[in-house]
């Protein structure tokens, strides 16, 4: 996987789980890429997602992580389940994702952020 695309996919996850909560499904031909041309771009976008992610996790109720979730292809279903084990599926993908966009960081000597506490690039850890 290409580095900006990586980084484009851990930006636009947390809309996934928005997208997942509010709707019953997700179809791969139409559900649409929003592109970023510079970081300020796909920072603003990740921010709006987290935004947008954190809203509908705290708005969602029971029933409705218990409602069915879909994930399709170009009609086609791929899946179902609940949204409550696609939305677990989901945060897991996107730690994933994000490790590896972690080990391109620090081959394109890229300084790595803290996330989970204070990385070696912090310069107030120590």
């Amino acid at each position: 996987m290409e580095l900006g695309y990586l980084a484009l996919l851990v930006a636009e996850i947390p809309r996934w789980i928005a997208t997942m909560i509010k709707d019953d499904a997700i179809d791969f031909a139409t559900f649409k890429h929003t592109p970023a041309k510079t970081t300020d771009d796909l920072l603003t976008q990740f921010d709006g997602n987290i935004k947008s992610a954190k809203e509908a996790l705290e708005n969602v109720t029971d029933e409705q992580l218990n409602e069915t979730f879909s994930l399709k292809a170009n009609g086609q279903l791929l899946f179902s389940s609940p949204k409550k084990e696609n939305v677990s599926s989901t945060i897991n993908h996107w730690v994933h994702h994000r490790g590896q966009l972690t080990v391109y960081m620090r081959f394109n000597d890229i300084p790595v952020p803290s996330i989970y506490g204070p990385s070696a690039d912090d310069k107030s850890f120590g």
